[in-house]
Formats: structure tokens, C-alpha cells, sequence
């Protein structure tokens, strides 16, 4: 009952839905009855269970979001992920870039047009292989940025930085590559009355 009622407080407190909710619950009890807990922190379980379900269910939630919510070190809830996931055999695929960009945007304040156009980059990167052993936020914050400037949005790179929690190092690496990644002929951001023109 004590990890169901940290589950329910951590989805609270990252807005996960009822169904996510139940998914990292239906983890969590089949851990514990596969003898998965023991020399393991039940708030750590607990957290891994969520950040697995957030990825099965296809709720964008970073590792270090789930962790910032948790009673124990990150260090902690990684480990009891990867014992978790492995030892029950979740399948469950890496995340993309591109399904953290609405929060990222939402968060920053961006227009769509720039919201639009950062998926199209993410989208890019990922087809390009950009994004291949990089943190999938990090690509996330860095195709905002790309966007914002193909846009001509004045978003700062600390603004982005502080959304997503990664540092604004990251955003400066990733935004170049995103960019050479996309076509050289790629027509410049149009906002949605400018395309039907």
C-alpha cells in the first residue's frame, strides 16, 4: 500500500494519467511478487515502476523529472529500473525527442509555428541518427532552439534549459548538429497563413 500511495503521489505531482497511473502499478506488484524487492528501497522500485510505465504508456517523462518527485537518489531509481525492466522482460523502446517537445514548448511559451518546426527537426534528427546515444531531451531542448532561431523567435537558451533540466551546454551542442542534420534547401519557418499563401 505504501508504494501504491507513492505512485500515486509522484503521478500527481508530474500530471501522469489514471492509466499510467494503473500501468506502474500492475509493475510494481508483479516485482514484488517475483521477489524483485529485497536489498531494494521500496520508493525506488516504486519510481522505477513509474518511469517504465511512463514509457510504455507513451507519457513523456524524463528519468530525472521521475526522480526529482522520488524519496531516493536518482542513482537509486536508475538501478532499480534496469534490474526491474530486465528481470520482467519490458519491452519497451527508447524514448523520442519529439514526444517531449509540447510540454517544452508549453513550458517556454514558443509559437506554434516553432513548436511545428521543432518537431519537424526532431523528426529529422532521428531519421539522421543524430540522436543516437544522446539524451532524447536534450535533442528535445536543442531542436526547440534550432527551431526558435529558423523561426525568428528570440527563446534563450537558459529559459529552455530551465524547462527541461538539461544544461544550456547540451542545448548549445545538439542545436548545430540537429540543424546540419536538416536539408540545406529546407524552406525557412512559415507560420500556417504563410504556407497557404
Amino acid at each position: 500500500m505504501h508504494a501504491l500511495g507513492e505512485i500515486d503521489r509522484m503521478a500527481s505531482a508530474l500530471g501522469v494519467p489514471d492509466s499510467t497511473r494503473e500501468t506502474a502499478g500492475v509493475i510494481y506488484r508483479r516485482a514484488l511478487a517475483d521477489g524483485l524487492l529485497p536489498g531494494r528501497a521500496v520508493e525506488s522500485v516504486a519510481t522505477a515502476a513509474l518511469y517504465a510505465a511512463s514509457r510504455i504508456d507513451g507519457v513523456p517523462r524524463s528519468i530525472d523529472e521521475v526522480s526529482a518527485v522520488s524519496r531516493v537518489e536518482q542513482i537509486r531509481v536508475e538501478r532499480a529500473y534496469r534490474h526491474v525492466s530486465r528481470e520482467l522482460g519490458l519491452e519497451i523502446a527508447p524514448p523520442d525527442p519529439r514526444s517531449f517537445i509540447g510540454r517544452i514548448a508549453s513550458d517556454v511559451g514558443c509559437t506554434d509555428a516553432t513548436e511545428r518546426e521543432a518537431r519537424r527537426l526532431a523528426g529529422i534528427a532521428v531519421e539522421n541518427g543524430v540522436h543516437s546515444g544522446k539524451h532524447p531531451v536534450g535533442i528535445a531542448a536543442g531542436a526547440l532552439y534550432a527551431a526558435a532561431k529558423r523561426c525568428d523567435e528570440s527563446l534563450r537558451q537558459a529559459d529552455i534549459a530551465h524547462a527541461t533540466g538539461v544544461s544550456e551546454m547540451t542545448i548549445r551542442n545538439r542545436y548545430p548538429e540537429i540543424l546540419a542534420a536538416a536539408d540545406t534547401e529546407d524552406e525557412p519557418c512559415l507560420d500556417e497563413e504563410s504556407r497557404s499563401v
